[in-house]
């Protein structure tokens, strides 16, 4: 059994998240990203 077959026992497909969920999730990840980067390069341009 591999990983990937631990995923589909993990996560039932009666169980799973709604879409919405997913861009929300996409969303905040993309956002904090471009803050970080952000400040890195205001960290490495003085």
């Amino acid at each position: 059994m591999g990983l990937a077959d631990q995923g589909c026992l993990m996560e039932p497909e009666q169980n799973r998240r709604p879409s919405w969920l997913n861009w929300l999730i996409l969303a905040a990840f993309l956002w904090s990203s471009w803050q970080l980067a952000g400040l890195w390069v205001a960290r490495l341009h003085g």
